[in-house]
């Protein structure tokens, strides 16, 4: 007797998250800046310095620099202050391990400022982190039984798994000419970067994308510009166990960007970021549901295994609009920017939380911030859990005192399955007691649909023994409302 044993090696995702903190710093105005009179807004650019995976968590580290505008006390124009906040996040994971593959995205989702006094700051941010990690594993089952005579009900059962991932750092860098650049001093900066193609090739890797960079940038008659630019990119990667045809994709995250604006009005920027590279490949591995020897016991041990089937994601966008009031009439929109806390699915829903900042102008010209947390739903009809959710927001002055805002997300969804296994460790066939009763047919009325395996096994025969002895079809599985001949097996 032989065990047919498959040891299947793939990547398990151990991780895929959306979390937040709050870190928090106090500052002294510099002696070279008049006292405070107004905080007008606050913007933070987070940098990653490290991530490292340990046993059971995942640690973070890195600093937020921000940028606080404020009105002079007594007026004049407006002042920036730069504040860096230092950040260690520890996320906590089952199953995460030191050579766990991970993905990590952090953004600034809302920053506050809060004037102590005239010479002090409170400053205080709350981070937003997407994890995703993915761990080398391997996940022992038993799809057959070598030993004659033995009945095996087995189906097959198609599995997708991530059989490679592995992550590589990504630099583009840039420059653009701006017009009227003279005196311009860069108050934040965002990027994102994308993926718009990623095919796998014999031993490599072809992914193509786009970084899109977002400023605002403070001019010298103290009114504030956005400045916009994409970039794309083409990166041929080493990943020798990639074969054509595999279906490969990647994720691209930003870890640092460094922007700055030469007295010529030259924008030059290089964003520092990683891309996690996975190959999904679908196999047919079969289940052993049931077994039994006829005439004989068997005494089985075993383990459950259980895997993930994780199909490619498939990508969905979703829009929803919400009308906020404002202190006071809103004349110009100058940016909006949005950024999710927590995503949850709800049927063909999705339930967010949802950092929004909305910097505009009022009637009088003066430089104003609204800054809220909302929770907001959003219709989604592509099944699955939501991940590599980005958000963008548009918003226009509403009535007297109010703005519509309008988010949009885009992402990939994948609907996820677990499929359990059966791994037997040992197998052994005992006697049964010999029936002296001499009976080896027996006739049964079977009154409810019944399954000719069940019955085959209650009675320690087999299902062909029954459907020759009653003339069914080849390939019939179960009876209803029929007497049944059933042989039985010395």
């Amino acid at each position: 007797m032989q065990l047919n044993q498959t040891s299947i090696r793939y990547y398990d995702k151990r991780l895929s998250r959306l979390s937040t903190c709050t870190e928090a710093t106090d500052a002294i105005v510099p002696d070279a800046f008049p006292d405070i009179g107004r905080v007008v807004c606050a913007y933070g650019t987070v940098s990653i310095k490290d991530q490292t995976p340990q046993n059971g968590r995942f640690l973070v580290s890195g600093s937020v620099q921000t940028a606080v505008l404020y009105e002079p006390e007594g007026g004049g124009e407006l002042r920036r202050l730069s504040i860096p906040v230092s950040f260690a996040h520890i996320e906590e994971g089952e199953g995460l391990e030191p050579e766990t593959v991970c993905a990590v995205a952090c953004h600034a989702a809302a920053v506050d400022a809060v004037a102590v006094n005239s010479r002090k700051l409170n400053v205080s941010v709350q981070l937003c982190f997407s994890i995703e990690g993915y761990c080398p594993a391997v996940c022992e089952i038993t799809e057959g039984v070598d030993l004659p005579q033995i009945e095996l009900l087995t189906a097959p059962q198609s599995i997708t798994l991530v059989e490679q991932a592995k992550s590589y750092p990504i630099t583009v860098l840039d420059d653009v000419q701006l017009q009227d650049a003279l005196g311009l001093s860069l108050l934040h900066t965002m990027c994102t970067m994308r993926a718009a193609e990623c095919r796998a090739m014999h031993g490599k890797i072809v992914l193509k994308g786009e970084a899109s960079l977002q400023c605002l940038a403070l001019q010298e008659d103290g009114a504030v510009r956005v400045l916009t630019s994409s970039s794309p990119f083409t990166q041929i990667l080493e990943l020798p166990e990639a074969e054509e045809g595999d279906a490969a994709a990647a994720r691209l995250t930003v870890r640092d960007v460094d922007c700055r604006i030469d007295a010529d009005g030259l924008l030059s920027y290089t964003v520092s970021g990683a891309a996690l590279v996975t190959l999904r490949r679908t196999r047919a591995v079969q289940q052993i549901r049931d077994l039994y020897l006829p005439g004989k016991t068997l005494r089985i041990q075993e383990e459950k295994a259980a895997l993930r089937s994780l199909p490619p994601p498939l990508p969905f966008s979703a829009e929803t609009t919400e009308t906020l009031q404002t202190a006071q009439h809103v004349s110009h929109v100058v940016s909006a920017m949005a950024s999710c806390c927590s995503v949850k699915r709800s049927e063909e829903e999705l339930q967010l939380t949802v950092a929004v900042q909305v910097l505009y102008l009022g009637d009088d010209q003066q430089l104003c911030v609204l800054q809220r947390v909302l929770p907001m739903t959003m219709s989604c009809a592509v099944a699955g859990t939501p991940a590599q959710l980005s958000l963008t927001a548009r918003a226009s002055a509403a009535g007297e005192q109010g703005l519509l805002l309008t988010v949009s997300a885009t992402g990939q969804a994948a609907a996820e399955q677990l499929c359990v296994f059966r791994h037997l460790t040992a197998l052994e066939t005992v006697d049964r007691a010999q029936d002296d009763s001499g009976v080896t047919l027996v006739l049964r009325y079977i009154d409810q649909e019944q399954a000719l395996w069940d019955i085959a096994k209650a009675c320690g025969t087999t299902m062909d023994a029954i459907r020759r002895a009653n003339e069914l079809a080849a390939d019939a599985v179960d009876v209803s409302h029929t007497m049944l001949l059933i042989p039985i097996q010395g």
